[in-house]
């Protein structure tokens, strides 16, 4: 039995950023290469702010997000690594220090800032010299003098250094710096608003200095929405040197961070941590990568390169969008209103396999939660696991018999690819997690579908909660209508009930069926009632149901139609039907009687009048015909029914 790999958990920014996708890819690319890690990818701690949608409403969206850190406690990380440049600036009233204390026993590696903890080692760049040489670049070998700056947001330490650096080396060559060249962005690649309002105060900059290259793509749109040209008219540079920054037309000028060096040190510090070393903060150069829109020359190397970055982006961004049309296609199959909660998870796990996904959990919570955007999140100590899939075959535990996780328990996962956690929800509501093996390039794909299949939980749930109303709906209304045909006392359909049901029974009949339609009275109810009370009279009235439904042939409907008349009718297959029914109720009177021990008799009087369908008349016709054989019967009954002696 080999060893358990030790887990290692990343923590990103929205994996909407180049710069938070390569660094998670090269980070799992590389510590899977080592052989005894397994790696787990927690992403979308910003995430709302990269869809700029218009009038979009936050309601609470980016703090399904910071659960993370919690369901962390899951997987049962051996080593933590945070990318605090991404996650820092995040809308949440926690800080990530708070958001850190919530797993106080893991190691934690830090990048893009130092951070002063016990269990955390920081491996930083130099943000100070990369953009310090930045612009030094602008002023001495482009002559720029008036240079805005485009800064991240003010709660993110990278983005303060590279200010900072900004407004050093502006004041280390004479240059003033107003209030109004400098605007505070977002790090992401929306913020034309914002470079508007810039040129609004600032109309005629020689050079435009990005703290990050996502809001350089910005700059480049307002810039040609206004005629100028970048790297001609105005120069533009960035910062991380992302895998798009060579590509964009013209190619940026921007700031490299050696992401792959920077992997090197985090698989070292780890290395260390396993040997009993505290490893010391790891500082690691940022260099400039000089490209065309500073004003530099570009080659037509470079500018074929361009071209085939676009073919392959363009044929990416075609597979991506081929399969997220597939993907709402076939959920929508799941989108069924008589639905059950197992067939769900059983075709959503079919689903995935047929998306190209090996391997894939969904794990809920006991009971779904309410965030909202101020609140702190807790998540509980368990999850339900309620699909399970791993090549194509699927597993749904039921509801019945959940297959529980606790807080603690590490989640069984040993593959070579990684896995990734997605939170699912829909508006406020918390479900839980979708885990999934993540291939290269996915990641933005599974993103969206763990969107997609939080929808799907929220109609499934609702469609259950649906099903269950309608059951209930129709369970009171076989009561009430039970109610509204049937006597109360003895069960037997009542007046209206009774008609109704013979008169479909007559019809349900050939034409040439014969019937019997029959009229009992309990012989001397008052006579009961006065001498003993009308609880013994309710008692010979259910006596006397019980002995007709007896003594009736067995295609027949009766019912009770008064006070102590009863109503019936029967199929009669030879002449002699209704003798043999009187003779028979005659003797499950005596037998009755013979052991009820009451102080009563209970006698019947019966009339019948024998009918076809064809017989001109209507039904009511036919029982007052059966009514008046009954009168002539009751001048035969007993003249009393109280036992004597």
């Amino acid at each position: 039995m080999t060893d358990r790999k030790k887990m290692v958990a990343i923590m990103t920014g929205s994996f909407h950023t180049d710069y938070s996708r390569y660094l998670a890819r090269k980070l799992y690319g590389s510590l899977i290469g080592e052989g005894d890690f397994s790696v787990c990818l927690m992403q979308g701690l910003d995430a709302s702010r990269f869809l700029n949608l218009v009038d979009y409403v936050d309601d609470g969206f980016d703090s399904h997000y910071y659960t993370q850190f919690e369901y962390s406690k899951f997987i049962k990380p051996d080593y933590l690594v945070v990318s605090y440049g991404t996650i820092s600036a995040i809308p949440n009233p926690l800080t990530v220090e708070e958001l850190l204390d919530r797993l106080p026993d893991v190691p934690v590696i830090v990048l893009e800032s130092e951070i002063d903890r016990p269990n955390c080692v920081s491996v930083t760049m130099d943000n100070w010299v990369g953009m310090k040489d930045c612009v030094e670049h602008l002023i001495l070998e482009h002559d720029c003098r008036d240079i805005l700056f485009v800064s991240g947001p003010e709660s993110a330490p990278d983005a303060e250094e590279r200010r900072r650096a900004y407004l050093d080396t502006m004041l280390k060559y004479g240059l003033d710096v107003t209030d109004d060249m400098i605007a505070c962005g977002d790090f992401t690649d929306h913020v034309d608003p914002l470079i508007e309002e810039l040129l609004l105060r600032y109309p005629h900059p020689d050079a435009i200095v990005c703290a990050n290259d996502e809001m350089a793509e910005s700059v480049y749109r307002v810039l040609r929405l206004h005629g100028l040209e970048p790297g001609q008219d105005v120069a533009v540079t960035g910062f991380d040197d992302t895998a798009a920054a060579s590509f964009m037309m013209p190619p940026l000028t921007s700031v490299r961070q050696d992401l792959d060096a920077m992997v090197q040190a985090v698989v070292r510090v780890i290395r260390l941590l396993q040997e009993g070393v505290c490893p010391q903060t790891m500082v690691l150069p940022a260099r400039l990568q000089v490209r065309q829109s500073c004003g530099c020359a570009g080659s037509a190397q470079r500018n074929e390169q361009s071209r085939k970055h676009l073919i392959e982006g363009r044929s990416k961004i075609k597979r991506l969008t081929n399969r997220n049309i597939l993907t709402a296609l076939m959920l929508r199959k799941l989108l069924r209103e008589d639905i059950s909660r197992d067939e769900f998870f059983y075709q959503l796990g079919r689903l995935l396999y047929a998306l190209g996904i090996d391997y894939s959990e969904i794990r809920l919570l006991p009971d779904p939660i309410i965030t909202n955007k101020a609140s702190r999140i807790h998540i509980p100590d368990q999850l339900h696991l309620q699909m399970h899939q791993k090549a194509g075959e699927v597993i749904v535990h039921p509801e019945a018999k959940p297959c529980v996780t606790n807080a603690g328990q590490a989640i069984d996962y040993q593959g070579d690819v990684p896995l990734t956690i997605f939170p699912l929800f829909f508006g406020q509501m918390h479900y839980g997690v979708f885990i999934v093996s993540l291939k290269q390039d996915e990641m933005l794909f599974c993103y969206a579908l763990s969107l997609e299949i939080g929808t799907a939980l929220r109609y499934l749930f609702l469609s259950l909660e649906q099903q269950e109303n309608r059951m209930l709906l129709l369970e009171k209304n076989h009561i009430l209508d039970y109610s509204a045909s049937h006597d109360s006392l003895t069960g037997l359909y009542n007046r209206p009930g009774v008609l109704s049901k013979i008169y479909n029974f007559i019809h349900s009949q050939d034409k040439e069926s014969r019937f019997a339609a029959v009229m009992a009275d309990l012989d001397h109810l008052k006579q009961i009632n006065d001498t003993f009370g009308h609880s013994m009279g309710d008692t010979a009235i259910k006596a006397a149901a019980d002995i007709l439904r007896e003594a009736l042939p067995h295609d027949n409907l009766l019912g009770r139609t008064g006070g102590d008349e009863f109503t019936a009718v029967f199929l009669m297959e030879t002449e002699q039907d209704i003798s043999l029914f009187k003779e028979k109720l005659k003797q499950c009177c005596r037998s009755f009687d013979d052991s009820s021990g009451l102080p009563f008799y209970v006698g019947i009087s019966v009339g019948c009048f024998t009918f076809t369908r064809e017989q001109e008349g209507t039904l009511v016709d036919m029982f007052k015909e059966a009514d008046k054989l009954l009168y002539e019967a009751k001048k035969n009954r007993r003249p009393s029914v109280i036992r004597q002696g």
